[in-house]
C-alpha cells in the first residue's frame, strides 16, 4: 500500500482540505447561559485552524434541550451570527469546520433548561448524577416522544 502523506491536501466530496489532519468534536461550553458563541470561542477554534477539518462542539438545533450549561446553541439568528464570526476566522485560516448537531434526548435536564421536560426515546433516566447550576443531580427521567413530535426534533 503507498504511502500518504498527513500533511497533503484531500478532497472529500466537494469539500478540498488543505491536508489530513482532523479535530473531533470536544465540548467546551464557553458559550455561556445564552448559549452564544463568543470571542475565547473564536479564539479557541482559529488556534486549531491548521488542521484540514475541524468538528464543532455540539451544538444545540432547539432551546431548552442542553445537556450542558454553557453548551452553544444554533436555533436563532444571534447564534447563527456568532458562529459565522467563528468559522470566518476559521476560513480566514485555511481549515474548514463543520458543526456537530444534536438533541440532547435524556442527557437534557429540566434544571439547566428552564424547567423544561426532557424528551428522548424512551421514558429511561440515565443512571447516575449530572451537574446543573444547582450542584449534582440526579438524571431526569424523560417523556417518551410521541410519534407525531419526531418531525420537530429532526
Amino acid at each position: 500500500m503507498p504511502s500518504v502523506n498527513l500533511f497533503s491536501p484531500v478532497k472529500i466530496g466537494s469539500i478540498q482540505l488543505a491536508n489530513r489532519i482532523f479535530m473531533a468534536p470536544l465540548t467546551r461550553t464557553r458559550a455561556g447561559p445564552s448559549h452564544l458563541p463568543n470571542a475565547l470561542m473564536t479564539e479557541y477554534y482559529t488556534q486549531r485552524a491548521s488542521a484540514g477539518l475541524i468538528v464543532s462542539e455540539s451544538s444545540m438545533l432547539l432551546s431548552n434541550t442542553s445537556a450542558f450549561m454553557g453548551e452553544p446553541g444554533l436555533y436563532e439568528p444571534g447564534q447563527l451570527t456568532a458562529w459565522k464570526a467563528v468559522t470566518d476566522a476559521v476560513h480566514a485560516k485555511g481549515s474548514k469546520i463543520f458543526s456537530q448537531i444534536w438533541h440532547a434526548g435524556r442527557a437534557a435536564h429540566p434544571d439547566i433548561n428552564g424547567g423544561a421536560e426532557s424528551v428522548s426515546a424512551s421514558a429511561i433516566a440515565i443512571e447516575g448524577t449530572t451537574h446543573t447550576f444547582t450542584g449534582k443531580v440526579p438524571h431526569a427521567v424523560p417523556r417518551a416522544l410521541a410519534s407525531d413530535e419526531i418531525p420537530t426534533i429532526i
